[in-house]
């Protein structure tokens, strides 16, 4: 009854506070404009505080959670004030990097970001089991969470994809969760969970609130930190290594092969194009519900394997 109600609390939590950022995007001009970009499929101009919103609602589920002691107060910070460091992150992004021509500097600022989450992260008691070497430990932990930020990033192409990836590979996480008898990350799975839903309302096409790049960079870092919870070392258990990227699915590998593409026609891996795979999908001609629906499914396939393999 505690996990539903978890759900239900940060659901209806982000799910209240989604028409009032919109209101609120539209007043105060926070939103993604066309203005002719050939990356962007939208018309008009729409608010991208979603991410906002399923922040709040991932604190309602956290404090309900503390309150019944599912996590401890420390707990709760400080994956509270990792989650603003991203989120002041990606609001620059939406307000002045999309903008630049400067990936270099916001590459660096992110690695900047991971490194202070990964202080936060040892200073309430996140184990990190990719390596022997503490430091080397903590290095993959912060390229983990850089990396996850950027893979969902690459997939907010679509009204409901990035959203619904999540939530996908939450679920994944919160059986993993219940399997290992894991009360943090159970959580902090369940609590992100009912955010996500509240917001995919507004965000299901069409769309009427993006979850901005502060959402995408956002629930990547949920998603990473999840992820580095249940890795362990990969010599000594693959599996567990493997496991938790392949829940974090299709981002990962949509992301890995954007790069090599780039790479491999001498452009920058920064530069964005309508090569992923779900523009591939839509234009074979399926619409872009169905391409969604059928991303989803991939992510539904990937996210067994990961928990399979476990």
């Amino acid at each position: 009854m505690i996990y539903i109600l978890i759900i239900l609390i940060s659901f209806t939590s982000s799910a209240v506070l989604m028409p009032i950022l919109r209101k609120i995007g539209i007043k105060r001009g926070f939103c993604d404009q066309p203005d002719g970009n050939k990356l962007k499929i939208h018309k008009n101009p729409i608010p991208y505080l979603g991410g906002l919103g399923i922040f709040f609602g991932l604190i309602a589920g956290l404090i309900f959670s503390r309150l019944f002691h599912q996590i401890s107060g420390l707990q709760a910070v400080g994956v509270i004030l990792g989650s603003i460091i991203i989120l002041f992150l990606g609001f620059w992004d939406d307000l002045k990097w999309k903008k630049s021509s400067r990936p270099l500097i916001k590459l660096f600022y992110q690695f900047l970001a991971g490194a202070l989450i990964v202080f936060i992260l040892i200073k309430i008691g996140v184990d990190f089991k990719f390596s022997l070497n503490p430091i080397i430990g903590a290095f993959i932990a912060g390229f983990y969470i850089v990396g996850a930020m950027n893979a969902m990033n690459m997939e907010d192409g679509m009204d409901g994809l990035a959203g619904g990836l999540t939530a996908i590979s939450l679920i994944g996480f919160i059986i993993l969760s219940i399997a290992y008898q894991a009360i943090f990350p159970l959580a902090i799975s369940l609590a992100l969970l009912g955010a996500v839903l509240g917001f995919l309302i507004y965000n299901f096409e069409p769309a009427s609130i993006f979850m901005g790049d502060n959402g995408s960079h956002f629930l990547g870092f949920s998603l990473a930190l999840l992820a580095i919870i249940f890795t362990g070392h990969p010599i000594y258990n693959f599996s567990h290594f493997a496991g938790p990227i392949l829940i974090i699915g299709l981002p990962v590998f949509d992301a890995g092969w954007a790069i090599i593409r780039r790479l491999g026609k001498g452009k920058s891996p920064f530069l964005g194009d309508r090569g992923h795979l779900y523009d591939k999908i839509n234009q074979k001609g399926l619409s872009s519900k169905k391409t969604v629906l059928l991303c989803w499914l991939i992510q539904c396939i990937l996210v067994i394997i990961g928990i399979g393999i476990m």
